[in-house]
Order: C-alpha cells, then sequence, then structure tokens
C-alpha cells in the first residue's frame, strides 16, 4: 500500500492543508512497510504529522526525543532503538530537514540494505566525509546510468574536462570522457579495477569502474579516476618492480634451497665433518666475517647457509653472489646497484644491489678471489665504513650485514702475485674455515649417497631402488676431484640408468673415473682376493654402514667389532 502525501505552505509560512495562497507543491510517495514520515511546524506536530512507520507510536517517541536532543543544523541524521517483544529491538534511521518553520522527519528501517542511511545517521560528520568523497581532488568519482548516460561528474574532473558545472548530465558517457568505458561496464556489469585510462597525449590516470546494481537489477555504473598524476604513478611502478625483483630474487633461492640438502643439518658425521659443524655452531652467532677455503664442489655454499641458518637471525635475508659466473663488466652493478640511467641497459627505475639486499643479514660472496682489483678498493671500502654507493649516486646509503667470502683458489698465492689485496683478505678472514674434501671422509659416502638418491627420486616420482653389496666399497676407491658435487652427478646417472629396483656398480661405472687395472675388466669393481686386509676391512664397514642407513652402531653390531675400532679403520688407523 503506498500513501501520497501533499503539503502546501502560505507566503506567512503557515501550513493548512485548505490556504489557496500556495507555493508549489511537494509530491512523495511513502511505502506503508519500508517509510514513514513526521512533519513539525515551528516545533509542534502539523495536522498531517504521522505516514508509514511513523504511525508507531513507540517510534513516533522515540523519533521526538532524539529530535529535541540534536545538534542544530539545517539537516542532521541519527537513529533510533524502539523496544520490542521479548527483550529485543528495532533500529530506525532518521533523516531530518528543514528550518525554524517547517521541518520534515523520514524514516527507514537501519537494515542491511540501508546501509548508507545506517552510516551517516551513526556519524555526525557522515555529510563531511561523503562531501569529501564527491569533491576530493585527487579521486573523481563519475555515474553512469544503464543507458551510459552520465548521471554524476565530480568538479575536479569537471575541472579538468573544461566543462561548466553539471554541463554533462544526460550526454552519452563517451562523448564526455575520452576513451570512456562505464557504458560497457554498466551493460556487462562486470568491474574494471586498476585500468589504464588515456585523457590525451601524455595524460594517464589509472582508473576504477564498478558496476552499481539495485534489487538485483543492474542499475549504472561508477567510475573511480585517480588524479595523482604521472609522478605518483612512476613511484608506484618503481616499487612494483622492485618488489618484483625481490620476490624473484627470492624464489631462486628457494630453489637452490630445495636442491641442496638442509643448510641446518649438513650431510656427514665423520671427523672432519664434526670439526666443521663445531666451528660453525661458535661463528654463527657471531658479527665476524667468515672465509670459507676449499676444493671446487666441496659444498662451501652449504657452509655458508648453515652459518646463516645457525646464526642470531635466521629470517634476515641470505644474498648469494657467484663472482666467477659474471662478467667483470657486470659485477660491480650486481654489487653496488645502480641509479636511474646509470647506464645504457639498465632498469629505467634503477636497481638495488647485493649488498643493499643484504641489509640485516649475510652476504655470500662465492669465488671472492675472481673479483677484479679495481672492485677489490670499492669493497673494501664498505666493509670499512659500511657505505655502499650505487652506481650514479651522489651519496651513500649505510649498510648492515654480515659477510661470508669462499674461493677454491689460493689466496695467499693470488696475493704474492699482486692479484688480490692483502687488506682485503684480512678483512674477509675474520675466521677462517676450511671445508674438507670426500676424499678426506669417504665414511661419509654412504650417508651421502643416501641423500642424494632420496632427494632425486622425490624429485622425478620414483622408487627408491635397494643398494647392491660392492657399490660403497667401490665408490670410497674413486679419486673424486670434484667432490661432493661429482657424486651427486655420478648418484644421479646411476639412478637414470639402473633398473628402478636396484643400483649396482655397473650403472656407476659406466664412465671409468680411475685407469682400469690390467688384473681386472674396467667396468667391474676390484676382486676382495687382490684387495688388502685394511682395505677389506674398510670396504665391509662401509657396507654395513650404508645397509643400516648411516647408523654406525648397528653397522658395528652386525659386523661384530666395537664401534671404537670401526672408527679406528675409518679414520685410516
Amino acid at each position: 500500500m503506498s500513501f501520497l502525501w501533499t503539503q502546501t505552505v502560505d507566503t506567512e509560512d503557515n501550513m493548512s492543508a485548505k490556504n489557496t495562497s500556495q507555493i508549489p507543491m511537494q509530491t512523495v510517495f511513502l511505502s506503508e512497510q519500508r517509510l514513514g514520515v513526521l512533519v513539525w511546524q515551528r516545533g509542534e506536530p502539523a495536522p498531517v504529522a504521522r505516514l508509514g512507520l511513523a504511525r508507531d507510536p513507540l517510534l513516533c517517541a522515540a523519533v521526538a526525543e532524539k529530535r529535541a536532543a540534536r545538534e542544530p543544523g539545517p539537516g542532521t541524521l541519527f537513529h533510533v532503538d524502539v523496544p520490542g517483544g521479548r527483550g529485543a529491538s528495532a533500529r530506525y534511521a532518521v533523516v531530518a530537514l528543514g528550518d525554524e518553520a517547517v521541518e520534515v522527519a523520514l524514516v527507514r528501517p537501519a537494515d542491511a540494505s540501508a546501509a548508507l542511511i545506517d552510516f551517516v545517521a551513526s556519524v555526525p560528520f557522515a555529510f563531511a566525509i561523503l562531501n569529501m568523497f564527491l569533491t576530493n581532488p585527487y579521486q573523481a568519482i563519475t555515474v553512469a546510468d544503464h543507458e551510459g548516460l552520465m548521471r554524476y561528474i565530480s568538479p575536479v574532473h569537471e575541472k579538468f574536462l573544461g566543462l561548466a558545472p553539471g554541463a554533462a548530465m544526460g550526454r552519452k558517457a563517451e562523448e564526455v570522457i575520452p576513451n570512456s568505458r562505464l557504458p560497457q561496464v554498466a551493460r556487462s556489469g562486470k568491474a574494471e579495477i586498476g585500468e589504464m585510462l588515456q585523457l590525451g597525449p601524455g595524460v594517464t590516470r589509472i582508473v576504477n569502474r564498478m558496476p552499481v546494481f539495485e534489487g538485483g537489477a543492474l542499475v549504472g555504473a561508477v567510475g573511480q579516476v585517480s588524479f595523482s598524476g604521472m609522478p605518483a604513478l612512476n613511484r608506484m611502478q618503481q616499487r612494483l618492480n622492485q618488489l618484483h625483483d625481490e620476490v624473484q630474487h627470492y624464489k631462486r633461492e628457494l630453489h637452490q634451497l630445495k636442491r641442496t640438502p638442509s643448510p641446518g643439518a649438513m650431510v656427514g658425521s665423520s671427523a672432519p665433518m664434526q670439526r666443521l659443524a663445531r666451528e660453525i655452531d661458535a661463528v654463527a652467532p657471531l658479527d665476524v666475517p667468515v672465509l670459507i677455503l676449499g676444493e671446487s664442489g666441496t659444498g662451501k655454499e652449504l657452509v655458508a647457509q648453515a652459518l646463516h641458518a645457525r646464526g642470531r637471525d635466521a629470517q634476515a635475508p641470505l644474498v648469494s653472489l657467484n663472482l666467477a659466473a659474471l662478467p667483470a663488466t657486470l659485477i660491480e652493478a650486481e654489487l653496488f646497484g645502480y641509479e636511474a640511467g646509470a647506464f645504457t641497459g639498465g632498469k629505467k627505475q634503477g636497481q638495488p644491489g647485493k649488498l643493499e639486499q643484504a641489509e640485516g643479514g649475510t652476504l655470500f660472496l662465492d669465488e671472492v678471489a675472481d673479483i677484479p682489483m679495481e672492485i677489490q678498493v670499492k669493497l673494501l671500502r664498505v666493509l670499512e665504513d659500511r657505505q655502499v654507493q650505487r652506481l650514479g649516486a651522489s651519496e651513500g646509503r649505510r649498510v648492515n650485514f654480515r659477510i661470508v667470502a669462499a674461493t677454491h683458489r689460493d689466496l695467499r698465492a693470488l696475493i704474492d702475485s699482486g692479484r688480490f689485496r692483502l687488506d682485503l683478505f684480512y678483512r674477509l678472514s675474520g675466521v677462517v674455515l676450511q671445508v674438507p674434501a670426500l676424499r678426506q671422509r669417504v665414511e661419509d659416502i654412504p650417508a651421502l649417497v643416501q641423500r642424494f638418491a632420496e632427494a632425486f627420486c622425490e624429485r622425478n616420482g620414483l622408487t627408491l631402488p635397494r643398494m647392491a653389496p660392492g657399490v660403497m666399497s667401490y665408490l670410497a676407491q674413486q679419486s673424486w676431484p670434484g667432490n661432493v658435487r661429482q657424486l651427486r652427478q655420478r648418484v644421479e646417472e646411476a639412478l637414470v640408468f639402473c633398473d628402478g629396483q636396484l643400483l649396482s656398480v655397473e650403472n656407476f661405472a659406466r664412465h671409468q673415473d680411475l685407469p682400469a687395472r690390467p688384473a681386472q675388466p674396467p667396468m667391474a669393481p676390484p676382486a676382495p682376493a687382490a684387495m688388502p686386509l685394511r682395505s677389506l676391512e674398510h670396504a665391509a664397514i662401509l657396507d654395513a654402514i650404508a645397509r643400516h642407513g648411516g647408523n654406525k652402531k648397528r653397522a658395528a653390531q652386525e659386523l661384530g667389532i666395537s664401534r671404537s675400532y670401526l672408527y679406528k679403520v675409518l679414520a685410516g688407523g
């Protein structure tokens, strides 16, 4: 049911339904279920005072009480709560408009469908907030109906387009705003967020276009246009590019960590590895530079990862740079970074160097002996004053990190030949850690083979095969010039060519690294009868350790020897 309310007011400001001296009539359609009206004349209820919901005496009394207590003003919004049955209450939103002569209050339930009314009724400065959104000089609002006709444009947008206030109303959106897509959104109902809008030569803005629904029907679209300008857009783009680079860097680091054993649990329980583990635990929590020495393939980078993982803040960044993998012309840019436009071919927004990326964490410089002499001077300066200056920058930035360096080369020989600075060596070698070669820790081969085999099979969805007798003794007799890296390659290659059930010596001996013994075929392991007794003991112990997954106690029990004797044989005593 609907009500039709007609109000006439004479020139003396007296409300009367019968007076013939009238101003233009106001017509309001009311839904009996959803809306109510209360009218006051000079503070007193008018003859037609209650319509629709306002016929409820409790609601009328609550509105009158709240109205009397509100702050004066040309327009106010508030809400009232009307008690119901069983302790429940109903909330209504009230909009009061008028002046000293006549005042009208519109009432409706403050439910989810009336969120705007509830907002403005609950916030005393709601009008100021809405006005701020509409007149914001940095964010313009445009509104089009379902036919694509303009219904509203913010003043800042009108000024930008050279339009008089209200001049765009009723016109097609594409006639008013160049390249406008509001009509498409108003028809499709699909939002377009973060789009670029070309408003003219060299004029680009960020736009959000959102459809508007009412009662389930698509009634129009609203556009939000950012007028913060291209400098802000460029800053945002630079930040996004920087974050993208950092994400890619950490993805590469994560991929590398997945491919290698856990840095916190290095593989091997031999005496050299136990000593190295104790040294890592002693150094890791200290703010001291560390120089890692060892042959190629011994796992120097794993030592660096273990130092970081066992350090004071394992969540801080670990940034790695292999100096041997970069041409000399790029090392400086990678280390120190560069400003926008520093050189041709660089990123337009510039890029932070590894020194900056390692802020608060660890910088690992692999193959540090390959750093050019001119870069050594700059790196030494950074290590001394903790200030890094990007290429093309006019001033430096303070950085805080722990440096870990590694090399397989003889630094003393390089210093003597003038190819490495002695002062830089002292800066890098606060503590020196020596990583043992694989030939110095052959008793760790069973555990390493097990780790590499498990990782390879898991990565490729294969079943882990059994280890044939004699495999460990065969591997222990190899020279392993490539150390652990070479062992891993051989394990993975053998897994590729095994039958999936048994990993045998033949799978490892496809390419002999050592010259074949004249008395034996090159593809077969040495005959037990030709081996010295000590070698036979050593091979038997390695096979037993492999069968028990690296557990030396169980291996000694199976062989009927003491653990001390087992360690003595493994140590070569």
